[in-house]
């Protein structure tokens, strides 16, 4: 693995303290704006291109009229370029021009979507909606033209629906081994599709995401965030037993960002799961997030109007966190701030219950925050398995932000090399073990030959 790589679980980091140049969870590296988080938004724009999610060529142009606190520009023109993009898809599709018709729906869904980083469920409701809608309808007319098309799938939780896709490598009901990417806490189904499966078909693995309550547009249907996120993951791997291409002793998790709580959570609670990679593991919601003390004076001022012009005015980067804040509130039903860092109190894990080969990832920038870096340290140390590895995105390989980002390729690579050799070992004992109940049984029957 190219990224540095800890096996020894009483290991604990030595990261420095966090560096001058380093926003919170948001990491050294600058590409345009100013405002670490808008440049964080177009970050994500550039590294999601990689994967096919928007020409570099696109992104530029349309955060060429954006000025960095200007959220409306910013919507604006995404959408703008997405329109252009999907005049093309559509006129390719009409002349059967397949491949590029798909490549480039796709391009339309993540353009349209990246415009949702600074536009407000809350205030505007309805608008987002519609982009998300709009988005997601691209995205599943890209879906239908893959071999085999990635699948739209739901599942029934308390209710309601939780929607979400499978994808598999070939037509075949071959068991083979899954990976279930759970989301972060901004994610959407469809990113994830980006981050493992799209592109991935010769890796031999399933690849399953689905919006759990809280994720995706769940907040629509009148879901949120809970604590107990094991519950709806439980219905997923319940789904995945149902199916008979998947190889139930080969199930893995997948969890960036908030998603690294829920899949402590879920491994910690559900034995069905044979593998967990978080990135980066959170054991405690509050603690990772008051690590960005800004949050607290966001929380503390945020009612008051001559806060937020003063932000402004002045070009804090907290002004960029508003419209951002806001996507929180509403995933999990809160009015303020300060209701939402209460509520994530209650969203704690103990490792100690979690007993599977276990992958951490982390960039050395999230690192440097001492709940971020306590965390990783008792999970080494708790996890109750020998295989419990730290894998340590660097900055000099453009790894170092938050959850590794934005080197995606290194994030996919990582992991599946490593599922490769966890699997790869469960295959080998199990034919050790199989050797072993063979030659017991031969035994016995010698032995009832013979009349002994």
């Amino acid at each position: 693995m190219k990224a540095q790589t800890i096996n020894n679980p009483a290991v604990k980091s030595t990261t420095p303290a966090v560096p001058k140049h380093n926003k919170p969870l948001v990491g050294r590296m600058k590409f345009y704006y100013k405002n670490p988080i808008v440049d964080a938004y177009f970050s994500y724009l550039l590294a999601f291109g990689a994967r096919g999610g928007a020409d570099v060529g696109e992104a530029f142009a349309a955060v060429s009229n954006v000025s960095q606190y200007d959220t409306e520009a910013w919507v604006r023109e995404l959408t703008k370029v997405a329109d252009l993009a999907e005049k093309d898809a559509e006129r390719s599709f009409s002349r059967g021009h397949f491949i590029t018709a798909r490549e480039t729906f796709l391009r339309v869904y993540y353009l349209n979507r990246a415009a949702l980083f600074n536009l407000s469920p809350v205030k505007e409701t309805k608008r987002y909606s519609e982009i998300l809608d709009h988005a997601v309808a691209n995205f599943r007319k890209a879906a239908a033209l893959f071999n085999p098309p990635i699948e739209p799938i739901e599942i029934d939780f308390e209710g309601k629906k939780l929607r979400g896709y499978f994808m598999k490598p070939d037509n075949s009901n071959v068991k083979r081994p899954t990976i279930y990417n759970v989301g972060g806490g901004e994610s959407f189904s469809e990113d994830m599709c980006f981050l493992f499966g799209i592109g991935d078909q010769e890796r031999g693995y399933n690849v399953i995401t689905v919006d759990l309550p809280g994720m995706g547009n769940t907040a629509i249907q009148g879901m949120k965030m809970e604590p107990t996120m094991e519950k709806p993951v439980s219905k997923v791997i319940d789904y995945l037993e149902s199916r008979p291409d998947v190889d139930m002793d080969k199930l893995a998790v997948f969890g960036p960002s908030l998603g690294g709580y829920t899949v402590a959570r879920a491994a910690a609670h559900d034995k069905r799961i044979k593998a967990m990679i978080a990135n980066s593991i959170i054991l405690n919601q509050y603690e990772y997030l008051v690590q960005a003390k800004e949050l607290k004076v966001l929380a503390k001022y945020e009612n008051f109007p001559l806060f937020k012009m003063i932000t402004r005015l002045f070009g804090s980067w907290l002004a960029g966190l508003f419209n951002f804040m806001d996507i929180y509130k509403w995933r999990w039903q809160v009015n303020t701030i300060q209701e939402w860092l209460d509520a994530c109190k209650e969203f704690t894990v103990d490792p100690s219950d979690i007993c599977c080969p276990s992958l951490l990832l982390v960039g050395e920038d999230e690192l440097a925050y001492s709940a971020t870096d306590g965390f990783i340290a008792d999970a080494m140390q708790k996890i109750k398995n020998p295989k419990v590895d730290l894998v340590i995105g660097k900055g000099d390989q453009g790894a170092s932000g938050k959850n590794m980002l934005p080197n995606v390729t290194l994030i996919r690579h990582t992991v599946f090399d490593w599922l490769d050799e966890v699997f790869q070992k469960n295959d080998e004992e199990r034919l050790k073990m199989n050797k072993q109940h063979n030659s017991i049984n031969g035994k016995i029957d010698l032995m009832r030959r013979v009349g002994a």
